[in-house]
């Protein structure tokens, strides 16, 4: 899995404050000081000002899905319908990885599902066809624009240990290459001091 941040920007913490300013006809002395206040405060329409955009490659069509029900980004995909997916790559669960089924699902990707789309490929079926028989495992790569606003929510959903490990992980390298000064926003729920989560954490994974 590899995260890119593509553009962003520049100025975050200042820019929100000048923003601000305008409806609280405040001065800028202290623009964290003023960007914790609305932030503790749930005043977050000031963040949607906040742009970033990032290319993410090497994770799974299932982890995806998932990212594709935050409907406030903007999302450009890999098409397996223009592009062939043969010789395809896949993202292997942790679990998997460490039982010692590993061999068998290994095989079933590389004996089985690749050639036999590379057969439907020669066949004559189109890709738009032929990526039926291609698994939630196969890799894929996006690019996804978000405000600030909606990069909080995905953090305070995704960062939960409730989140599936895959998308967890994606947002943490999300999260790891925006500005520093935006990290004490970009955290799970029940660390946000703004959601109570009424659910003990035991980090079972769901969507």
């Amino acid at each position: 899995m590899n995260v890119t941040l593509i553009q962003a920007t520049p100025n975050p913490i200042e820019t929100i404050a000048l923003i601000a300013s305008i409806c609280y006809d405040s001065d800028l002395k202290n623009p964290m000081g003023l960007v914790k206040h609305l932030y503790r405060n749930g005043h977050h329409s000031v963040f949607e000002h906040i742009y970033f955009t990032f290319k993410i490659e090497g994770i799974s069509r299932a982890c995806s899905h998932q990212l594709v029900r935050h409907r406030h980004c903007s999302f450009t995909q890999r098409s397996q319908r223009y592009c062939s997916e043969d010789g395809f790559g896949f993202v292997t669960p942790p679990s998997i990885e460490k039982d010692e089924e590993l061999d068998h699902y290994k095989d079933y990707m590389t004996t089985f599902v690749a050639p036999n789309y590379k057969e439907l490929q020669t066949m004559g079926v189109p890709n738009e066809d032929a990526r039926y028989i291609l698994p939630n495992a196969c890799e894929t790569e996006l690019y996804l624009s978000c405000n600030l606003r909606e990069l909080i929510h995905i953090a305070n959903e995704r960062l939960c240990l409730r989140a599936q490990w895959e998308i967890r992980e994606m947002v943490e390298k999300m999260v790891s290459i925006v500005d520093p000064e935006l990290h004490f926003m970009l955290v799970p729920k029940c660390k946000s001091g703004r959601i109570v989560c009424h659910e003990v954490c035991r980090g079972v994974d769901n969507d």
